[in-house]
């Protein structure tokens, strides 16, 4: 079985570092379950197909939550975490690669 890449980013409302959203939860419950993402945690949803498995957690700030986006894909896939931000109104914020 081949290896597969794993990419984590932050998603922020600011371009350049990863700023919290100040949006309660049923905000992400929304625009993720639109998306096709499933809930799997009181703070992380998942998305999968044939090529790739997206995961969304969020984590509690001292105004809301900081959003990270885990992609494990053959490529980079870095369009579907683009997609996943521009719907949030963010930007990508690469933590590694």
């Amino acid at each position: 079985m081949a290896t597969t890449k794993v990419r984590k980013f932050g998603v922020s409302p600011t371009a350049g570092e990863v700023l919290d959203f100040t949006e309660d939860i049923g905000y992400f419950d929304q625009i993720l379950g639109d998306l096709g993402f499933e809930k799997s945690g009181s703070y992380t949803w998942r998305w999968r197909d044939e090529e790739s498995v997206l995961k969304i957690d969020l984590t509690r700030s001292k105004d809301g939550y900081h959003c990270w986006l885990t992609v494990q894909a053959m490529d980079e896939h870095e369009h579907r975490a683009t997609e996943v931000a521009q719907v949030l109104h963010a930007h990508l914020v690469c933590q590694n690669s």
